[in-house]
């Protein structure tokens, strides 16, 4: 696809869920492919205009309401699907207690839907871990250290889609003339992202994730020098939040001499200098980066690998215990 909001699109609609349904969990939605998605979406890659028009109206430049707005675009879009509410509060007299994502009217089945909804990317490695949704041995952790893959679970399953049990969430439906009562209303979890894995290979996900999920690997800025020298790739790209969505790619028309325009990011051809630029990036942010390894296919350059290099004292905070 051309155009770089349809493919995030596309990879928001038909890649595969981080996780997998387990017993008496809300419905996990996996990757939708259809006849009907497949039309849908060369028909946008061809003409964007609606699609554009459509985020135009997001104005956070955050990356999880960019997915919000590209999901709710899906939905409003479907013949299957009516989207009734988005980002509904549920609220008590003192305060807010919750919100929905996203309230869906399943017209197939009909069946109300209870949708939340997150874009996550976590890098894992080797702690004693004894919480909920942990297998005990490792620990899955956002680049920023912010926020863990068995907390946003928690977070997910036991508080935000129980949020139509409570009175607040009640009379939320209610304004939109839904009788919490009288209606059945599914919650279904929607998680898309990558786990990142460390060059050890003892550190293995959670077994509620799905196998097919889509993977990259981790390394601190020391153990990437080696890497980066033992791996010889077509091109480097350092990704900015707004590229961490579908597969990075880029007309091969470019060459050593376009590679820090505005228009095609921190794009590299060798190898030394890619590694000088991640290595100031990294330790004058004190930051993790994401990297794509990009392979020159026909008229492309194309992600083949994606990776995380993160300062050597990563991670330098504790790991959160809330989200």
């Amino acid at each position: 696809m051309q155009n770089k909001c349809v493919r995030d699109l596309a990879w928001v609609v038909t890649s595969p869920s981080l996780i997998i349904q387990k017993a008496n969990w809300p419905t996990v939605v996996d990757a939708a492919h259809d006849k009907w998605v497949d039309q849908w979406l060369l028909s946008l890659d061809q003409n964007p205009s609606p699609l554009l028009k459509h985020l135009s109206h997001e104005k956070s430049h955050f990356l999880g309401p960019y997915f919000e707005s590209l999901w709710a675009f899906y939905l409003l879009s479907s013949p299957r699907f009516e989207l009734i509410a988005k980002n509904l509060q549920a609220n008590t007299a003192a305060r807010t207690e919750g919100e929905f994502d996203f309230i869906v009217l399943d017209k197939e089945r009909e069946q109300y839907l209870h949708q939340e909804i997150a874009i996550k990317f976590y890098l894992g490695f080797s702690k004693k871990n004894q919480l909920e949704f942990s297998d005990g041995e490792n620990i899955w952790l956002g680049p920023q250290c912010r926020d863990r893959l068995d907390l946003k679970m928690s977070k997910m399953i036991n508080t935000q889609l129980q949020l139509s049990q409570l009175d607040s969430g009640k009379q939320a439906l209610s304004t939109i003339n839904i009788d919490p009562i009288a209606t059945s209303i599914e919650p279904q979890i929607i998680i898309k992202g990558y786990l990142f894995y460390p060059s050890t290979p003892s550190v293995v996900s959670p077994n509620y994730c799905n196998e097919a999920h889509q993977r990259g690997l981790w390394f601190t800025l020391k153990e990437f020098t080696t890497y980066i020298e033992e791996n010889n790739v077509d091109a480097w790209a350092m990704l900015t939040k707004s590229e961490w969505v579908s597969a990075y790619t880029v007309n091969n028309s470019v060459n050593e001499n376009t590679h820090n325009n505005d228009e095609q990011g921190s794009l590299f051809f060798n190898s030394i200098e890619m590694l000088e630029a991640v290595t100031k990036k990294v330790k004058t942010e004190s930051r993790p980066w994401m990297i794509a390894c990009l392979t020159k296919q026909h008229e492309r350059y194309t992600e083949a690998l994606r990776l995380f290099v993160v300062p050597d004292n990563w991670p330098h905070t504790s790991e959160p215990t809330s989200i």
